[in-house]
C-alpha cells in the first residue's frame, strides 16, 4: 500500500511520545514493504530535518502558529500532497483541532483511517469543552464528531479515549518498542546501589515528585539506590529543587532532555525502570486509563523490571512476574516497591529476562505495525 500518514502538529524526529511512536510506527509499515510518506513538524531544535528516514519519506509543514493549535491550518498542503501522492489510505494522528488529513481524503475518495491517542470525547476539566458548552452549537464537540464521522477506520490506544457509540468498532493497539535499538547491558550486581532509570516529560501525573518524595524515604533508612531522571517538562525544576531540599544529590541526577537514540544507552546501565504515575492529577484520566507509555515497552526491552502504579491496565499490560506494582500517588508505597527489588537482586535479574522475553513477545513496532496494516487493508478494500 502506498501510506499517508498525517502527524501534521508533531515535530519528526523529536523525544516527545508522539513524535517516537509517529516515526517508529511508520518506519515498521515500511519495513513490511509499503511505501510510507509521513507529514509533521520540522524537529525540534538540534534535530537534523531529513527527506527520508530507514524508507520513510518526510514531507515538512510550515509552523503557521507558534503553538500547537488549529491544525486544520495544514489543509491546503494536504490535500495538494494527498493530490500528488494518489495514496491508498491516509491516516491522521487525531488532535481535537485537528481533521485536514481526513478532510483532505474525503475530498480526493481515499479512504481515511483515524488514530486516537488522545481523547475524542468530552472530559471533567477540560477547558476546551467547558467554553464549548458557552455556545449553544459547541464547535468544537461538532468538529470532534465531524472528524470521527468521516474515517473509513479508527483504532486506538484505548476505548475509553472514544464516545461509547464508537468503542466496540474500534481497535486497541498499544504502543511498542524498537528491540533491536534497546537491548539489555549488564545483569543487576549483588551488592553496591541498585541502579534505577525514569524517563519523562515531567506532567503533572507523571509522579516526579512522588518519586523524589520515595526516594527520601529510602535514604532515610539507607538504602543504597542511585536514579537518573530523563527528560523535562512542567515539573521539572519542582522535581528537582524537592530532591535538593531533600539533600538527595547523590542519590538521583536529572540529565534534562536527551536525544532518542541516546536513551537505549541511559536505560542499558540501569537495573529497574521506575514509571510512578498518579492518576488523580490529570482529569482526563477519570475516563479511565488511556495511557500506553512508551517508556514502559523501552523499560521492558532493556531487561528492566518496571516499578509502576498499580493500575488495572498496567497489570494487563505487564504480565508474567516483570513488574512490581505501588499504590498510586503514595511516595512510601513507591518507596517500598522499590526497596524490595534492592534487596532481592536475584529476583531482579529474573524479572528482567521476564521483561525482555514479554518485549520480544508481545510489544515491538513490527507487532503493532502488522496490527495497523490490518485496520488499513479493511478500510481500502
Amino acid at each position: 500500500m502506498k501510506i499517508l500518514y498525517s502527524a501534521a502538529g508533531t515535530p519528526i524526529p523529536g523525544n516527545h511520545g508522539g513524535s517516537v511512536h509517529a516515526l517508529e510506527l511508520c518506519r515498521a509499515l515500511a519495513r513490511r514493504g509499503h511505501e510510507v510518506h509521513l507529514v509533521a513538524l520540522r524537529p525540534e531544535a538540534g534535530a537534523a530535518a531529513a527527506a527520508t528516514i530507514d524508507g520513510v519519506v518526510l514531507h515538512y509543514l510550515r509552523r503557521i502558529l507558534p503553538v500547537k493549535l488549529l491544525e486544520w491550518t495544514a489543509a491546503g498542503a494536504l490535500r495538494r500532497l494527498v493530490g500528488q501522492l494518489r495514496p491508498d489510505v491516509v491516516v491522521e494522528r487525531f488532535y481535537t483541532f485537528g481533521g485536514a488529513g481526513v478532510g483532505a481524503a474525503r475530498r480526493a475518495g481515499i479512504p481515511a483511517v483515524l488514530e486516537v491517542n488522545s481523547p475524542a470525547r468530552d472530559y471533567p476539566g477540560s477547558l476546551r469543552d467547558q467554553l464549548d458548552r458557552l455556545s449553544l452549537v459547541r464547535p468544537v464537540d461538532r468538529w470532534r464528531r465531524r472528524q470521527l464521522a468521516a474515517c473509513a477506520a479508527i483504532y486506538t490506544t484505548s476505548r475509553h479515549l472514544l464516545p461509547a457509540a464508537l468503542q466496540d468498532d474500534a481497535t486497541v493497539i498499544v504502543n511498542g518498542v524498537d528491540i533491536d535499538r534497546f537491548r539489555p547491558g549488564p545483569p543487576a550486581a549483588d551488592s553496591g546501589p541498585l541502579r534505577g532509570v525514569y524517563v519523562s516529560s515531567f506532567r503533572s501525573w507523571h509522579g516526579a515528585e512522588d518519586l523524589v518524595a520515595a526516594l527520601a524515604h529510602c535514604r532515610d533508612r539507607r538504602i543504597p539506590l542511585r536514579v537518573t531522571c530523563i527528560g523535562a517538562g512542567p515539573r521539572w525544576k519542582a522535581a528537582r529543587e524537592a530532591a535538593a531540599a531533600a539533600g538527595l544529590g547523590e542519590m538521583v541526577e536529572f540529565t534534562g532532555n536527551v536525544p532518542h537514540d541516546r536513551v537505549p544507552g541511559f536505560l542499558a546501565e540501569a537495573d529497574v525502570g521506575i514509571a510512578p504515575f498518579a492518576p488523580h492529577r490529570f482529569s482526563a484520566l477519570e475516563l479511565g486509563w488511556f495511557w500506553s507509555p512508551i517508556k514502559i515497552f523501552e523499560y521492558l526491552a532493556a531487561g528492566l523490571p518496571v516499578v509502576t502504579a498499580d493500575i488495572a491496565e498496567l497489570r494487563a499490560l505487564l504480565p508474567g512476574g516483570v513488574a512490581n506494582f505501588y499504590a498510586p500517588g503514595d511516595p512510601l508505597a513507591l518507596a517500598e516497591a522499590l526497596v524490595e527489588l534492592e534487596g532481592d537482586r536475584a529476583a531482579v535479574r529474573r524479572m528482567a529476562l521476564a521483561a525482555r522475553a514479554l518485549a520480544q513477545r508481545r510489544y515491538t513496532w513490527d507487532q503493532q505495525a502488522a496490527a495497523v496494516e490490518a485496520v488499513l487493508q479493511g478500510a481500502v478494500q
